[in-house]
């Protein structure tokens, strides 16, 4: 059984380098010579917040760009989000490990933008809720936001996997630690109807919550299916106004990320990745 084809099963890639040349920088891993692929949207009139954002392990940026647009148009946030390692156009394998560190790597890379730790905010949705979370237990963050999260792997795995499979998986991306120790605002959202993820996991991580904490379950919400509005953005916007979070820019707070051009630039390996990429491919389609 390859058990990283069951926790990131990579779908087909959704775009191409290429087709966001305004939106996709690559941040680099020191000491690696990799960058990391990430799709960067500023809102527009200027927000004090930036979202650092971690999609599900059935899509890539690319399929994750809807609701990432729609978070930041409602919400008047910057968005930051992360690629994995084997999805869309970063080439290589996914671990957990892996994309651990490229969490820490993307939100030292906020840091450097002059982004205040408090300003900085994580949200992460079905396997995405690992990174985000363990970026609000060992960094500074302003807020956490979970979509669909579980208590950990191994528990979620015997949904997908079986008993066996669940025998098999190693303890990664273990939230039900985490949570006691984070004391920033966080807002969990679950579908009742979710059979990927049952919607107990984020009651209990919600329990476990030592900070301000909303849970939000909406009764019709599968692990896929949902109302971007009513059962996202809506709530998260409610939650804002309840613990006085404050997107709008003040005195002394940046309105705008200055990012250098040289971050929209793909790194030289990258090029090498993708031809190496290019001709596994043909010759898998030739056998």
């Amino acid at each position: 059984m390859e058990l990283n084809s069951i926790i990131f099963p990579a779908p087909v890639q959704s775009y191409d380098a290429d087709e966001y040349p305004e939106e996709l920088v690559w941040v680099p891993k020191i000491p690696d010579s990799v960058s990391i692929p990430c799709f960067l949207l500023q809102y527009m009139e200027g927000s004090s917040k930036v979202v650092i954002y971690f999609h599900g392990n059935a899509e890539d940026l690319g399929l994750s760009y809807e609701i990432i647009d729609m978070l930041r148009t409602v919400l008047h946030v910057h968005i930051l989000a992360v690629e994995y390692p084997g999805y869309g156009v970063y080439y290589g394998k996914p671990t957990a490990e892996g994309i651990l560190n490229d969490a820490e790597c993307v939100y030292s890379f906020v840091l450097s933008l002059g982004v205040k730790p408090e300003n900085i905010f994580t949200f992460g949705r079905s396997i995405g809720s690992g990174p985000a979370t363990f970026l609000a237990r060992t960094r500074k963050v302003g807020c956490l936001m979970l979509m669909s999260a579980y208590t950990s792997i191994k528990e979620a795995a015997k949904n997908f996997a079986g008993k066996i499979g669940e025998r098999l998986i190693k303890e990664r991306f273990e939230n039900i630690k985490h949570m006691p120790y984070i004391t920033c605002p966080t807002f969990l959202v679950h579908g009742i109807k979710d059979t990927v993820i049952p919607y107990y996991h984020s009651q209990k991580l919600h329990e476990l919550c030592n900070g301000p904490s909303s849970l939000f379950l909406p009764s019709e919400m599968t692990h896929n299916n949902f109302d971007y509005f009513d059962d996202l953005v809506l709530p998260i916007a409610t939650f804002f106004n309840q613990t006085g979070i404050s997107v709008f820019p003040i005195t002394g707070n940046f309105a705008h990320l200055h990012v250098s051009w040289s971050y929209y630039k793909p790194p030289l390996v990258q090029k090498i990745n993708k031809k190496k990429h290019e001709k596994i491919s043909k010759r898998r389609t030739v056998n």
